[in-house]
């Protein structure tokens, strides 16, 4: 069995521990396109998280004083419909929001951290839909306070204050860490999904176009840096762990008296039948490691 280390990359409240959770319920359920043949060592991070799913609510933040081994799933995969086909072990270490956002504001992760990054060779970078923690627009006061900053220290406003990180700058930090450091497994680019969470909150009028256009439109900056970059592959998921918000009463009712397997979904852009939304929230993990499970 081969071994596989994917990162998980996101800033606070961007849905990367509400994603595990419901991917670990996922895996064990055998019905999604991922499997897991057998246990995990430690699953206490996910386990948590999991309850809090079923009992009709989000998990809450990661701690931020974690090491990277407190927060990693090391969990074996394989795909369902080839039941002697490849495992890979994948290790998917889970960056505190907090962590991330302290490494934006000094320009670099600490040491274990890094090491984390160096080892992994596909990663995740999560955005959250109309979450409290962004901070959006980027105005022309922001990107004057940022295109002045040299980047030591954190930036500073015209009161000594210090500067909000616009969400779009965040990412793209992010993207840059990730591009300098992912393994490059044979000469191939190493592989990002993009999952833009709360997938189900984005309006009706905007949910047709897709994750793609969505981003486009929330966040052109980190967009055109997706698109103009040639050193990673890169695809756009829109995620719903659960389908639904948990602060809908009605919503939750529902959840609770129906079918786990049934909730959540992920938005994918099909070349020939357009945005499609599948219920199988493992298909981004089965994205980057697929190469891996077929041989390819």
């Amino acid at each position: 069995m081969s071994e596989h280390s994917i990162v998980l990359v996101g800033g606070p409240d961007s849905g990367k521990t509400n994603y595990m959770s419901r991917l670990w319920l996922a895996l064990n359920s055998k019905k999604a396109t991922l499997v897991a043949p057998k246990n995990p060592v430690n699953i206490k991070y996910v386990e948590g998280g999991a309850e809090h799913i079923l009992g009709g609510a989000f998990a809450p933040r990661s701690d931020t004083n974690s090491l990277p081994s407190d927060l990693t799933l090391d969990i074996p995969i394989r795909l369902a419909s080839d039941p002697d086909g490849n495992e890979v072990l994948i290790s998917v270490p889970d960056v505190s929001g907090e962590l991330w956002k302290e490494a934006i504001a000094r320009g670099d992760v600490t040491r274990e951290w890094m090491e984390t990054l160096q080892q992994a060779s596909g990663a995740l970078l999560f955005v959250r839909v109309l979450s409290e923690a962004n901070v959006t627009p980027l105005d022309w006061v922001n990107a004057a306070e940022y295109l002045s900053w040299a980047g030591e220290g954190r930036p500073k406003n015209e009161h000594g204050e210090d500067v909000l990180i616009p969400t779009q700058v965040a990412l793209c930090e992010m993207f840059r860490f990730l591009d300098e450091t992912l393994l490059r497994i044979d000469g191939k680019p190493p592989k990002v999904a993009v999952l833009i969470t709360a997938w189900d909150r984005v309006d009706g009028h905007r949910r047709p176009k897709g994750p793609s256009a969505y981003l486009k439109e929330e966040y052109p900056l980190f967009a055109g840096r997706v698109a103009d970059c040639n050193s990673l592959d890169v695809r756009i998921f829109g995620v719903s762990v659960v389908g639904g918000d948990f602060e809908d009463p009605e919503f939750t009712a529902r959840f609770q008296e129906g079918d786990i397997d049934e909730m959540g979904y992920v938005a994918v852009t099909d070349p020939e039948n357009g945005i499609l939304e599948i219920r199988d929230v493992t298909l981004p993990i089965a994205w980057v490691v697929g190469p891996l499970l077929t041989d390819e």
